[in-house]
């Protein structure tokens, strides 16, 4: 029979899968659905709970029985392949990924998972994995321990995959994927000393619950089209470095406008308008350090903030913005090429104390480039 606090732990866990799921779709659907493998990893985890319960019963009907043999295969299988669509969810929130790498991981992981299934699938046949006496009572086989071999190289996979992209991720952020990775490691480890009750399962809820919330608090920030920092957000942020200023130690800024960007809305709509202002920032993003900050100043202008008041690093950044344009530009092939005029500078006090002091001060290099240009394709085109 159940006992009450396998009861409990189950009925929790599921009830906040449950909401997780219904906010994260209902985020979705207002925002532009790039958290699905969040939700794919919320509804396996469930589907995990209810192949548990399936698999719990001491005695049960003759009817009932194969369901509990299929909850127990189905609870492997499920945890298994939960490891790769965390993998590509890593994916999707890291820019500059070697797209070479990334698929060549992601296929080790499919195969990984692939022979773990067929792995558990065949103690139908060997009772070697698992297996259920002629009282129907569930009993680990002596090579339980390679499912769950395979599952703890997998996961190791991802953790030094994680660690070497650590600069590209956000420090609150890494520590809460990092988590969702150690979590049902620790329940596992529990497992094996406490039999019956789901301590993985219950890891992994709770890890997608604090996973969750770094979620919502990253994109409360975030501007709805591209997903850079909100203009209230920069302000603050401005405002903070500025006060945080001293004759020893600033910071530098780039102020960013794309380049005739009304024609892109006019010749080819504000659809691919909206789609050109989120590759802008993708480039931004992927020539930027983890520690940088990128947000929307307004309309089709961008703010980059750099912790290093080293003009040479401000000219390095510059280059690469320059650089990634020009491969994104090459390998997208739209009808239209992508191009920033920008101003940059490195913040002295005597810039003044406030935002919009120091604004006022890159918005007119950037409007100086801007005009530069065009009086250059006057005259070229004279």
């Amino acid at each position: 029979m159940f006992s009450v606090a396998y009861l409990c732990i189950c009925i929790y866990c599921m009830l906040q899968l449950g909401l997780l799921i219904m906010m994260e779709k209902r985020r979705r659907n207002a925002r532009t659905g790039n958290e699905r493998y969040f939700i794919h990893m919320l509804v396996i985890t469930l589907f995990s709970f209810v192949a548990d319960i399936m698999s719990s019963f001491n005695s049960v009907p003759d009817w009932f029985f194969p369901f509990s043999v299929a909850g127990v295969y189905a609870e492997i299988i499920f945890s298994t392949a939960l490891i790769p669509i965390f993998y590509r969810y890593i994916c999707t929130q890291i820019s500059g990924l070697n797209a070479s790498l990334k698929r060549n991981l992601y296929l080790v992981l499919l195969s990984l998972t692939l022979l773990c299934a067929a792995t558990v699938v065949s103690t139908a046949f060997t009772r070697q994995i698992f297996y259920f006496d002629s009282a129907r009572v569930y009993h680990r086989g002596p090579l339980l321990f390679i499912p769950m071999s395979m599952q703890l190289i997998m996961m190791l996979i991802i953790e030094g995959f994680l660690i070497s992209q650590r600069q590209k991720i956000e420090a609150n952020y890494f520590r809460s994927l990092i988590l969702f990775l150690l979590a049902p490691l620790i329940g596992w480890a529990l497992q094996l000393f406490i039999f019956g009750l789901p301590f993985s399962l219950l890891g992994i809820t709770l890890a997608s619950l604090i996973l969750f919330t770094n979620i919502q608090n990253r994109n409360n920030d975030k501007d709805y089209l591209t997903g850079a920092f909100t203009r209230q957000i920069l302000d603050s942020y401005m405002q903070h470095k500025i006060d945080a200023s001293t004759n020893q130690r600033t910071f530098s800024a780039i102020l960013l406008d794309i380049d005739d960007f009304k024609s892109i809305n006019d010749r080819f709509g504000h659809f691919e308008g909206d789609i050109a202002l989120r590759n802008a920032v993708r480039v931004l993003r992927e020539s930027v350090g983890c520690s940088d900050f990128v947000a929307r100043y307004g309309g089709d202008e961008f703010c980059i903030i750099l912790e290093s008041d080293d003009f040479r690093m401000v000219e390095e950044t510059i280059h690469r913005i320059n650089s990634n344009l020009s491969d994104f530009n090459r390998s997208e092939n739209k009808p239209y090429k992508l191009s920033f005029s920008l101003g940059h500078a490195v913040y002295h006090l005597s810039m003044g104390r406030t935002a919009e002091s120091f604004f006022r001060v890159i918005d007119q290099k950037m409007y100086a480039q801007k005009n530069s240009r065009k009086v250059e394709a006057t005259v070229s085109q004279e």
